[in-house]
């Protein structure tokens, strides 16, 4: 039986999530959340700004929704990287044409693994009800070359494919 689309895009994602280091989590999302159906082309700058202004660190951004409560469905970005971006907020309020909320926090391996296991067992979410697109890149990997991979107890790098 051959692998879907869906299941590949959700295997791929996560051997990164799994093997390589990341040790904080942001959030950024449009603080009018009817905003949110421009962020296929609203993140291309903040993606742009954020590798340029921390080349140092790999980020894995994936694209995801949110509905809560009687407010609209919306687009968001969860963004796992090595430690905290301390600018964040300014970087989001410049790329995005609109006011943008940041949060963030620090990871442990634990909470990262239960990420990663909701996401295992999950279907993911339908972007194309809130960006109207099919066929959507759903994550990306910025600044690749500075990725860490997680050792396992005798010095092997694990579960690491290319992205």
């Amino acid at each position: 039986m051959s692998e879907t689309s869906e299941d590949k895009t959700k295997r791929k994602y996560l051997s990164v999530l799994r093997g390589y280091q990341w040790s904080y989590q942001h959030s950024v999302f449009y603080d009018n959340p009817e905003l949110s159906v421009g962020l296929l082309d609203d993140m291309v700058a903040f993606k742009q700004t954020l590798r340029r202004r921390c080349p140092e660190q790999p980020f894995l951004v994936r694209i995801q929704t949110l509905k809560k409560g009687s407010a609209p469905h919306q687009a968001y970005l969860t963004i796992f990287t090595t430690k905290k971006v301390e600018d964040l907020r300014e970087i989001a309020n410049k790329s995005f044409p609109a006011d943008m909320n940041v949060m963030g926090k620090k990871l442990s391996a634990d909470k990262l693994e239960q990420i990663a296991g909701a996401i295992e067992k999950q279907k993911p979410h339908d972007l194309s009800k809130v960006l109207g697109k099919h066929a959507i890149n759903r994550w990306s990997v910025l600044n690749k070359q500075h990725l860490v991979a997680v050792m396992d107890h005798q010095g092997d790098a694990v579960n690491c494919i290319s992205a």
